[in-house]
C-alpha cells in the first residue's frame, strides 16, 4: 500500500530516518537519513517500509502565439536558426528546450546591408507562429527583438544610444530589430 504524501519536497530534503524506511527511486541514505534527490511528491510504501519522491515530470509544449527565449546558432539568406531555452508562461520563463526558425525573407524595400534582424550569438526575443517538427519564429511585434548582442568586431556588449545599438569600444553602431528592453535581465 503506498501512502502519498500531499507535502513537495525539494532536493536535500529530509524525508525519514534510515530506522524507519529504506530509500527507494529518487532518494538517497546520508548519514542515516533519506534524502530526497529530486524535486517531488514523496510516497511511502508501509508494506515494503520504502520511501521514494516521485518526480512531477508534464511535457512542455509550445503553441502557437508563445513567446520563447533563445540564442541564434546559425543563419543564411534562407532562415535564422534559434536555440530555444525558455518559454514565457504565466508571467514567468519556464525552461524548454527546442530549435525553432525565423524566416528570412527578401524585402526589396531594404537594403540586408544596413539592416538585419538578428545574427549568430544574439539572444532574442520572439514569437511562436507555427509549430511542427521545429518552431516557426517570428520577431515582428512591440516587444519581440534582440535582448542582448556583441559587437561584430570585437565582440564587445552592444549598448542603446540614441535608439542605436553601439559599441563603446569601436565606436560604432549595428543595426537589429532589437526589444524595447535591450540590455535588462530577463526575469
Amino acid at each position: 500500500m503506498k501512502e502519498n504524501l500531499e507535502k513537495f519536497v525539494l532536493p536535500g530534503d529530509k524525508l525519514s530516518t534510515a530506522e524507519e524506511y529504506v530509500p527507494g527511486k529518487n532518494t538517497v541514505e546520508t548519514n542515516g537519513l533519506v534524502i530526497s534527490l529530486v524535486p517531488g511528491i514523496p510516497e511511502k510504501n508501509e508494506r515494503e517500509l520504502i520511501i521514494s519522491v516521485k518526480f512531477p515530470k508534464t511535457k512542455i509544449r509550445a503553441v502557437i502565439g508563445d513567446i520563447v527565449y533563445g540564442q541564434v546558432t546559425r543563419s543564411d539568406s534562407r532562415q535564422t536558426i534559434v536555440s530555444i531555452a525558455g518559454l514565457g508562461r504565466e508571467g514567468k520563463i519556464v525552461d524548454y528546450q527546442a530549435e525553432g526558425y525565423i524566416r528570412n525573407m527578401n524585402d526589396d524595400r531594404r537594403d540586408d546591408r544596413f539592416f538585419q534582424s538578428a545574427r549568430i550569438g544574439d539572444i532574442i526575443r520572439a514569437k511562436v507562429i507555427r509549430v511542427g517538427q521545429n518552431l516557426e519564429l517570428t520577431m515582428h511585434g512591440n516587444n519581440l527583438g534582440v535582448l542582448l548582442t556583441r559587437c561584430g568586431k570585437c565582440r564587445n556588449y552592444l549598448v542603446l544610444k540614441d535608439g542605436k545599438l553601439y559599441c563603446e569600444n569601436c565606436q560604432r553602431t549595428e543595426a537589429r530589430k532589437f526589444a524595447p528592453d535591450y540590455g535588462t535581465p530577463v526575469p
